[in-house]
């Protein structure tokens, strides 16, 4: 970093960069957190950022360390550089690391309370990654604030290294067309309920196979096609989502759903809300499932 470089460095060139270094360095920390904040709320479906009075009030806290980290050479409000060209730091310095990592951890337990709340996989898998991103951020960070090394940077990059390990494996194992989980991703998942006995009894698999696709596609074209399976992708993900059911799409037109029940009747019921929401949806032809289901035994080959 420039700032570790000119630090100490007398001579006007030496304290103009040691001035313009860190006035930069504490601006632009202050805004990577408001950035992720924005980023990781956007991703939370967060209400902060609903209105745009909303999001002015989350970014006044990173205007005000701009200000003041820009004015330092006039305030010495977050620090200053003496004659010899040597840093120090002043007495409204914790005003940056307070604000900036107010917004990482604020948003940080928004994502945890939400991981514990969802249902999908998919969304807790991220969830979680979005509340652990700020362990090795803040670690950095604080190595930054109390040694003066340059250990934000550090801590960020391992953070960017984790979600994009994660984003990568939700691309792997999510339809591209429909955005639920692939083949594979069932079968892992199903394999993982089998291994774990105890809560093998009350879970349902359904299997469910679109009626007249291939009229569709015929008479419509493979676009409308496309269409038509993205609107029955919605109906078991709209049905079963709430009741933590797992839903992928097992190939062509035919989707299959795990279903946590304690009775055969829900399950029923369940099969014929699916059908009642794609009867609802708005098109020249009929949207309608044939849906068969079994309850988990003690294995794969009960099914």
């Amino acid at each position: 970093m420039i700032w570790t470089l000119s630090d100490g460095v007398d001579g006007t060139l030496g304290i103009a960069a040691n001035w313009i270094s860190n006035a930069v360095s504490f601006s632009l920390f202050a805004i990577a957190c408001l950035i992720w904040f924005i980023y990781s709320e956007t991703v939370q479906g967060s209400r902060l950022l609903t209105a745009r009075y909303k999001v002015a009030l989350v970014t006044l806290p990173t205007v005000l360390v701009v200000v003041l980290a820009f004015t330092s050479c006039w305030t010495h409000a977050l620090f200053y550089i003496d004659a010899q060209g040597v840093y120090h730091r002043c007495f409204a310095y914790m005003i940056q690391p307070i604000v900036s990592y107010c917004y990482v951890i604020h948003t940080s337990l928004h994502a945890f309370v939400q991981s514990r709340r969802v249902e999908s996989l998919q969304k807790k898998a991220i969830y979680r990654t979005l509340a652990f991103f700020a362990i090795p951020a803040l670690v950095g960070g604080t190595f930054q604030v109390v040694f003066s090394v340059p250990g934000l940077c550090v801590g960020i990059m391992i953070s960017m290294l984790l979600l994009y390990i994660v984003c990568q494996e939700q691309l792997i194992s999510t339809d591209p067309l429909t955005g639920l989980n692939n083949r594979n991703r069932f079968e892992t998942y199903m394999l993982s309920l089998f291994s774990n006995a105890d809560h093998t009894g009350d879970v349902y698999l359904l299997m469910m196979d679109a009626d007249g696709f291939k009229q569709i596609n015929d008479r419509y074209g493979h676009v409308e096609g496309d269409r038509a399976l993205q609107l029955i992708s919605t109906a078991p993900k709209d049905v079963c989502s709430a009741s933590g059911g797992f839903i992928a799409r097992y190939g062509g037109d035919e989707f299959v759903v795990l279903q946590k029940a304690i009775a055969e009747q829900d399950i029923m019921r369940l099969c014929e809300a699916i059908n009642n929401e794609l009867a609802r949806t708005e098109v020249p032809y009929l949207l309608r499932m044939s849906i068969g289901y079994a309850r988990m035994g003690d294995g794969v080959d009960t099914w």
